[in-house]
């Protein structure tokens, strides 16, 4: 009996399988010992993690390993995380996430231990195990920023409480600083980040550590990579202080230059080109064409041999700031033949941020001419559609300024001289303005003199005589009476 039954089952299970072949089974075992030799058995700390309050649990875990300084950071931690989800600031918390909160509390146990117990000899592992937790959060700087920003500052601080004992974990600590600074760039604190930029620029000069950990030796280096994103940010903090501290902007320039010619200019020739551009622009900015001039004949040579697609721009900028120069110099010729050569330029790649700037340039120029004006109108009218596209409102601004004043100058002429050559008769309008501008002083007088004698019954009687307020000399001394005199008829 026991063996039918045997292979009545196996015959079902064959059945049931070749009709289900995409059907996992698994055998069902009602044996006690056997369910609890399945059971992983828990020990004290992830029973502690999974009852919770996680934060209070590994806190604890940590207290009981030796560490001090990491179950403050994660209690601060905690504290401002609670604070800000019942605020509803933040959806998403990291405690929720366990393997991303555990892999970052591992990492940071490990990097404290390390130096408990190895001193000066763990540092290089501590800060190594520092970098690669902060690559850990990178990713969700978005999701878990509030964790980010806390981890940053734990791990920064640090970093400056061994200010000078660092030899033995520079590498990592440059790396650190690198990052943290990239991160200040993201979040708009550029100052900060040029701060910190410098200091890991002088950590990693003179080192030939590659810019990312495991890249093959003759890569790009971290000296390279810090030096050309602190060029860069230094260009670009020139840019938003010049009209302010035009001479900060200007040191600043020079220093992006200097920083390009110490890791070499020919392997880095578009930034090093970009900061003489610049140099010149906040030069020009201050009124100093001279030097503007002497910058722009530095790089002449190699900005004009540059025919690769990512020098378009720097020959566009080129070309501008010369045509500047040479318009501040009288050279209008040459001016208007750099304006054009920008223009083309800026037209071919659809740089239309610079083609309206060259337009209102050109602009200018044109509208000197009485001639040209037509051609100053069309420049005028091309940039204030291009920034109506762009939603520049001040540069759109500019544009009907500079469209009005031509108009201005235009009809100023007419006006005069219909003003000179015409009678009484067609100028009684304008008579009548310089009449009432000219009675002005009296009338305000007058009204005050009115309003005392109104509310005060004895005031004539206090005060001694006084000369009527009409008769007072009128502040007009150099112009002649009779260009205010109305004639019969004028009104």
């Amino acid at each position: 009996m026991s063996l039918q039954w045997q292979n009545e089952v196996v015959r079902i299970t064959r059945q049931v399988k070749r009709n289900l072949p995409h059907r996992n089974f698994r055998e069902i075992n009602f044996d006690r010992e056997t369910i609890r030799q399945a059971i992983t058995p828990l020990t004290y700390d992830k029973a502690r993690r999974i009852k919770g309050p996680v934060f209070e649990a590994l806190e604890d875990e940590l207290r009981r390993a030796g560490c001090t300084m990491l179950p403050e950071f994660l209690h601060c931690l905690a504290t401002k995380e609670n604070a800000l989800f019942e605020s509803l600031n933040i959806r998403e918390r990291l405690s929720d996430d366990s393997e991303l909160l555990y892999g970052m509390v591992d990492r940071l146990r490990d990097a404290e231990l390390a130096v408990c117990l190895h001193k000066h000899r763990g540092l290089k592992q501590c800060f190594g195990l520092f970098f690669e937790t902060m690559q850990l959060l990178e990713p969700y700087r978005q999701k878990y920023a509030y964790a980010l920003v806390a981890l940053n500052e734990h791990i920064i601080s640090l970093c400056r409480n061994i200010a000078g004992q660092e030899r033995e974990a520079a590498e990592y600590i440059s790396r650190i600083y690198y990052i943290y600074s990239m991160y200040l760039v993201n979040t708009g604190q550029r100052t900060s980040a040029i701060n910190y930029l410098q200091i890991a620029m002088d950590l990693v000069r003179g080192h030939v550590w590659t810019a990312e950990v495991g890249m093959p030796a003759g890569s790009l280096t971290l000296h390279e990579l810090v030096a050309q994103n602190l060029a860069r940010q230094l260009l670009i903090q020139g840019k938003s202080i010049v009209r302010q501290h035009p001479e900060d902007a200007v040191a600043m320039a020079r220093r992006a230059t200097v920083l390009i010619a110490e890791i070499g200019r020919d392997k880095n020739m578009e930034i090093f080109c970009d900061t003489f551009l610049e140099r010149a622009y906040f030069l020009m900015e201050i009124g100093n064409f001279n030097s503007a001039q002497q910058c722009l004949d530095q790089i002449k040579t190699q900005i004009l041999a540059c025919t690769e697609y990512r020098f378009v721009k720097l020959n566009i900028k080129y070309y501008l700031f010369q045509g500047q120069c040479s318009e501040i110099f009288e050279h209008v010729e040459k001016a208007i033949s750099c304006y054009k050569r920008a223009l083309r330029l800026s037209r071919l790649y659809t740089h239309r941020d610079l083609e309206a700037e060259i337009l209102l340039h050109l602009g200018k120029i044109f509208a000197k001419d009485t001639q040209m004006t037509s051609i100053a109108k069309k420049c005028y009218e091309h940039a204030k559609r291009i920034y109506v596209d762009f939603n520049d409102l001040h540069s759109r601004k500019m544009a009907n300024y500079l469209q009005a004043k031509l108009m201005a100058d235009e009809i100023t002429p007419l006006y005069m001289a219909m003003l000179k050559s015409s009678t009484t008769r067609y100028c009684a309008f304008f008579n009548l303005r310089q009449w009432k501008n000219r009675c002005r002083p009296f009338w305000k007088r007058l009204g005050d003199e009115i309003i005392k004698q109104e509310t005060d019954s004895i005031y004539c009687l206090l005060d001694e005589e006084k000369e009527d307020p009409g008769h007072d000399v009128a502040p007009y001394d150099d112009v002649d009476l009779k260009t205010f005199k109305l004639a019969e008829g004028d009104i």
